[in-house]
């Protein structure tokens, strides 16, 4: 039963934020001409403002709830951003199409933040309520042992929590101070925990022997433009993941009293690289990230001049 709350979960967000994208809508549009009518999934990335009842941890323990298991942490400094990222606790002997993506949770350290930042991120984190850990708690075990409603519950409140902005939209004023000293917190401030990205998994598509053609076809055939910070490809096989995104578009969006220019998301795509011969589970592959790509690639949601 957690496994199908999981998907559902995962099923849901990726709704939203395909809604909110629409570069993967053209890629998947363009692949589906390509006969691929199913894109297999990486990770995807939710970040949080931390506060009393938000932040890293508190997504940690949401995601455990339903099964999930942290895999490692690390920290990209010129950001202040703290990041962990998660795997369903029983991928490790799964065949690697049948994983759902790993999920990728993080804030930012308020200890690290000038005063001035810090005291408009403690104003809006203090809107937010108390999670629904406490509930999906106490009702994983009846879900665990069939109970449908329980299920269906977990399953509600985990998504309503996940693709949220607790707490009221910033002035313009508040927004451009903390946009100018770090722009993911001021994406983050402005839009949320919903996901700012989902991974294609090009290693496991029909049709692309690496990681350069993909990001061709994407860049080139499709006309995205494509996150230059890192170089087009960060990675390689040395390093047992390739990573590359697309540059997000910059949409129109209304603040308290006024209207900025930001994107709302944005499309990575990874090549894993096995770690043995004819590979077929998740672990035959490299699992883990690596901050200096993740650093790069997540300025796809900057705004670029």
């Amino acid at each position: 039963m957690l496994k199908q709350i999981r998907r559902e979960v995962v099923s849901a967000l990726w709704n939203l934020y395909c809604e909110r994208t629409p570069q993967m809508q053209g890629i998947a549009a363009g692949m589906k001409k390509r006969g691929v009518s199913e894109l297999a999934l990486d990770h995807f990335a939710v970040i949080d403002l931390p506060g009393p009842h938000s932040g890293l941890e508190v997504l940690q323990q949401l995601f455990s709830a339903i099964g999930y298991l942290a895999q490692g942490r690390d920290y990209l400094a010129d950001k202040q951003n703290e990041f962990l990222w998660m795997t369903e606790v029983d991928c490790l002997d799964t065949p690697v199409r049948e994983v759902l993506p790993q999920v990728v949770v993080a804030d930012f350290r308020l200890e690290e933040l000038p005063c001035e930042i810090r005291k408009i991120i403690e104003k809006y984190s203090r809107y937010v309520p108390a999670s629904p850990l406490a509930d999906i708690q106490r009702l994983t075990g009846q879900a665990f042992s069939g109970d449908v409603v329980a299920a269906e519950i977990i399953r509600d409140r985990l998504i309503a929590y996940l693709s949220a902005r607790d707490w009221p939209l910033p002035s313009v004023n508040e927004f451009s101070t903390v946009h100018e000293f770090n722009e993911l917190l001021a994406w983050v401030l402005v839009f949320g925990r919903q996901p700012n990205h989902f991974t294609i998994s090009v290693h496991l598509l029909e049709g692309f022997a690496k990681l350069e053609q993909f990001s061709q076809f994407v860049g080139q055939e499709l006309q995205f433009t494509l996150n230059q910070e890192g170089g087009v490809i960060k990675g390689g096989q040395g390093a047992g993941i390739a990573q590359g995104s697309t540059q997000g578009a910059l949409q129109q969006v209304e603040l308290a009293d006024g209207v900025v220019q930001l994107p709302t998301g944005f499309v990575e795509f990874v090549w894993r690289y096995p770690r043995k011969q004819n590979p077929l589970l998740w672990q035959d592959f490299f699992t883990d990230f690596i901050a200096q790509h993740a650093n790069r690639v997540i300025e796809s949601l900057y705004v670029v001049s």
